[in-house]
């Protein structure tokens, strides 16, 4: 299992957090779909900042998906400036 965080900017904070609120085709069930969990987050001073904390069994199944139409239309959908994502992971000691 790897550990990612990915952070990046939004135009709307709100209208991007509501997407990741479970049920059915939230962002929740999109990354599910490749047995990925998520917790996100959001930079209290500037709303629009955001990020997700991702726990991902298959990394390369996982940047395979990040490059689908899917997500594409996702990003789009939630308002993401694809400019500014950046992906970090976990370095293990």
């Amino acid at each position: 299992m790897a550990t990612l965080i990915a952070f990046h900017e939004v135009e709307d904070g709100d209208h991007w957090a509501e997407a990741w609120h479970g049920g059915a085709g939230s962002r929740q069930e999109m990354f599910g779909q490749i047995g990925a969990t998520a917790r996100i987050f959001r930079d209290p001073e500037r709303p629009n900042l955001t990020g997700v904390l991702l726990e991902v069994p298959d990394v390369d199944r996982f940047q395979a998906f990040m490059a689908t139409d899917e997500v594409a239309q996702a990003m789009k959908e939630d308002r993401l400036k694809v400019e500014t994502v950046r992906v970090l992971s976990e370095v293990a000691p």
